[in-house]
């Protein structure tokens, strides 16, 4: 019996629970500051968007394309150089015959050259390459943009700045390595 008595109620507070409207979401409902950054009090830095920012620094290339540095910034033992490739306004770029291996990274401050590592197959740390693994390889539509990147060794802690040589795109010198 006293099932029968806390069933009709159990349904009643069920169904309840079922019609209440969800509460709303989307902008209105989220939080107008940033969540927190790591620190003493909260040790888990929570992630965040990334803001659009401006290229670190833009060269011409082949074809009237505009090169944008975006990235220069070691991570343990590996310096990831990334660029941001626009063609020239009326053209689509085509871009396949740079080696791979010509592209360097220099160490301002020893002189230092470094060439693209090479993964444990032998192929380019870099994208994107044609299928040989020995040459760049761009196609980008009129209107249209694509990132390229590159590993490289990572010069010394004390080096501050690298120069980055791509032949037929303009020298970027004086990159500070982010760290």
């Amino acid at each position: 019996m006293k099932i029968a008595r806390t069933a009709p109620f159990i349904a009643a507070v069920l169904l309840a629970a079922c019609s209440q409207p969800a509460p709303p979401t989307g902008p209105a409902n989220t939080p107008a500051t940033a969540p927190p950054a790591a620190d003493a009090t909260n040790p888990v830095a929570q992630p965040t968007p990334a803001p659009a920012s401006a290229p670190i620094a833009s060269q011409p290339g082949p074809q009237g394309s505009q090169w944008d540095l975006t990235k220069a910034a070691v991570t343990g033992n590996l310096l990831t150089v990334q660029f941001l490739v626009k063609p020239a306004a009326d053209q689509t770029l085509f871009f396949a015959n740079q080696k791979v291996e010509d592209v360097s990274v220099v160490d301002d401050t020893t002189s230092q050259r470094y060439s693209v590592l090479k993964d444990d197959t032998g192929k380019p740390m870099a994208s994107p390459v044609a299928s040989t693994g020995r040459v760049l390889r761009l196609e980008i539509s009129r209107g249209s943009q694509a990132v390229v990147w590159l590993k490289f060794p990572a010069p010394p802690a004390g080096s501050a700045t690298v120069s980055i040589n791509i032949p037929e795109v303009g020298p970027f010198d004086g990159v500070a390595v982010q760290r």
